[in-house]
């Protein structure tokens, strides 16, 4: 076959789009190039690593669950559903903490003693459980960088907890250490020190306290409260606060006497509240 081109000449060649590069643009290329190789080899290095990490996620999730046993798994130690936590939350701050306070507070204290009681009760509670999970927080930080890697592993160790919350909340908090926050508080407030049955009521409303925040603590999502709220004077408005005890008017000076409740809706992408704070008016104790 003849070039179709030959007519024209040898010296005839086809019209070139090549552009002759300068130095600088071929260093520029290069360069571009190079970044280009190490961007390649370090998505494949990251895809290896997270691999081993997903890897090593499944084995410790096995690991754990093969340290628990299936006769742990009684219908009295069963977690409570979401609702069910909710309902037991309000309970406890509009059941059983009014009536302690109905039955040693009332007639003994001013308002300042009132609040000392719960913070110091929430205080114990929350110090023992961030002092316990902040070691496994660390060690998971110290371990996996990757943030959705630590969630993931931090979901799957409280998912497991909650298979057996009653045995890990006994073996976390021992009996006489109830009795030692009892007996700060006594130090403190002396509500009828002397009788037996006082004291004793006062572990059991710990106990209790303990349970609820335990169950708040190891829940996904994690339920918060913030107890820096108590004992802050606000003025009174039933859109954003409850009434502990006594009739308040809106606009009246109040004191904070129990938290509320958080948890975050990943939905939502908001922090939500499952209860109200909980106020006295600031004058209560002087009036009555």
């Amino acid at each position: 076959m003849v070039d179709k081109y030959s007519r024209y000449g040898n010296n005839f060649s086809k019209k070139s789009n090549q552009k002759n590069l300068t130095s600088h643009e071929e260093y520029e290329i290069k360069e571009a190039m190079k970044k280009l190789k190490q961007e390649k080899n370090k998505n494949i290095s990251l895809k290896k690593e997270n691999n081993e990490l997903y890897n090593e996620i499944l084995i410790l999730k096995s690991n754990i669950r093969s340290h628990i046993s299936v006769h742990q798994k009684s219908k009295g130690n069963s977690f409570p559903s979401f609702e069910t936590l909710k309902n037991n939350i309000i309970h406890f701050l509009e059941i059983d903490c009014l009536n302690f306070f109905k039955k040693y507070l009332y007639d003994e204290f001013e308002i300042e003693g009132v609040e000392f009681f719960y913070k110091e009760v929430f205080k114990f509670c929350e110090n023992i459980l961030k002092n316990h999970f902040m070691k496994i927080e660390e060690k998971l930080d110290l371990k996996f960088k990757d943030k959705n890697v630590k969630n993931t592993l931090d979901c799957i160790l409280k998912n497991t907890f909650q298979v057996d919350w009653k045995r890990l909340m006994n073996n976390l908090i021992k009996e006489e250490k109830y009795g030692e926050i009892m007996k700060n508080i006594q130090n403190t407030l002396e509500i009828n020190e002397k009788n037996e049955r006082v004291n004793t009521d006062i572990i059991i409303f710990i106990k209790k306290a303990m349970e609820i925040i335990f169950q708040c603590y190891i829940h996904q999502p994690k339920i918060s409260f913030d107890l820096n709220k108590i004992g802050v004077i606000v003025y009174f408005n039933e859109i954003k606060y409850e009434q502990f005890f006594g009739d308040i008017k809106r606009g009246e000076k109040c004191r904070i006497i129990l938290p509320s409740f958080t948890f975050y809706n990943e939905g939502k992408r908001i922090e939500e509240f499952i209860n109200k704070e909980k106020v006295m008016k600031q004058e209560f104790f002087s009036e009555n």
